[in-house]
């Protein structure tokens, strides 16, 4: 079983849960997930997990990510973006400054209400589901915050804005936000996802390339899982104490660390621990451990 992290550049038009299905493939092997999703319409950076780093997907989904959208004004559709069916539409017009002043508002900490056309589930149900039924139903507002938002390229009805924002932010719905307050619309024409936490696009594999790879050439493109945890400060073992922490025991320490540390020992990543005190000393209690003997991407 090979464990890592697959940099995957999912192309626009298909699921996330089919990249998943194509990695399985073209490693011949079951346990893989994704780390949230991207929207079918968007493509761009989506990490795939496998085997062990499975366990990574929560603090995959932690990171922070940037998008590059392309904004048409003029039109409002039900998806919000390209994909659906225009619902309203304005002959107002913006100037380029007039956009830059209201994307300054939008900086810092924000208030979304997530979008009916969703992967959130609401009393167990998507929302998507609901939308498609013909349903809407009240959403609960949600704060997220975007650490920069700046203008690309600008020739009306047409915008490119780059987006580097916090986890759970729905660029359709600040575009969508953003159209009302210019009062001239707008809805994501197209999306892209160039970045999550250190996993860039221009290093990532083409899905439409995963099935025509040789395998050991996919398999040299896992990352390490410890690529994933690099929130967490890196905390050496002497190389006596290495059996110890792979096998889970509890080890002695000098001084008590007062965080979650990404524990290492002869420069193997081996997974994460806490410390605490005891009879008055100091020691290290693995929570997870991460490394595979048998396996060298992790």
């Amino acid at each position: 079983m090979y464990s890592g992290i697959l940099n995957v550049d999912k192309e626009k038009g298909i699921s996330s849960a089919r990249v998943v299905s194509l990695v399985r493939r073209g490693l011949n092997q079951k346990k893989v997930g994704h780390t949230g999703t991207l929207d079918l319409e968007a493509s761009g950076v989506l990490p795939i997990v496998v085997g062990k780093a499975t366990r990574v997907s929560d603090y995959m989904m932690d990171k922070d990510k940037t998008y590059e959208c392309l904004m048409e004004f003029g039109k409002k559709t039900d998806t919000l973006d390209a994909a659906g069916e225009v619902i309203k539409e304005s002959s107002k017009t913006c100037k380029r400054e007039d956009l830059e002043e209201v994307l300054e508002k939008y900086k810092g900490e924000i208030e979304q209400i997530p979008p009916m056309y969703s992967a959130l589930k609401v009393d167990g149900k998507k929302l998507y589901d609901l939308a498609r039924s013909g349903k809407e139903i009240e959403r609960k507002k949600r704060k997220v915050k975007i650490y920069d938002l700046k203008l690309i390229d600008f020739d009306f009805p047409y915008a490119k804005i780059s987006v580097t924002c916090s986890k759970g932010t729905y660029i359709r719905t600040l575009v969508d936000d953003i159209g009302e307050d210019l009062e001239c619309l707008s809805f994501v024409k197209e999306l892209r996802r160039v970045r999550i936490g250190d996993f860039l696009v221009d290093e990532a594999v083409k899905s439409s390339d995963i099935l025509e790879m040789d395998k050991d050439k996919l398999i040299s493109k896992l990352e390490r899982v410890d690529k994933a945890l690099d929130k967490f400060p890196r905390f050496d073992l002497a190389d006596n104490l290495f059996d110890k922490a792979v096998n889970g025991m509890t080890i002695k320490i000098d001084s008590k660390i007062d965080e979650e540390v990404r524990v290492y020992s002869r420069n193997e990543f081996i997974g994460l621990a806490k410390s605490f005190e005891s009879r008055g000393g100091y020691f290290l209690k693995m929570e997870k451990v991460f490394y595979d003997r048998e396996n060298k991407n992790i």
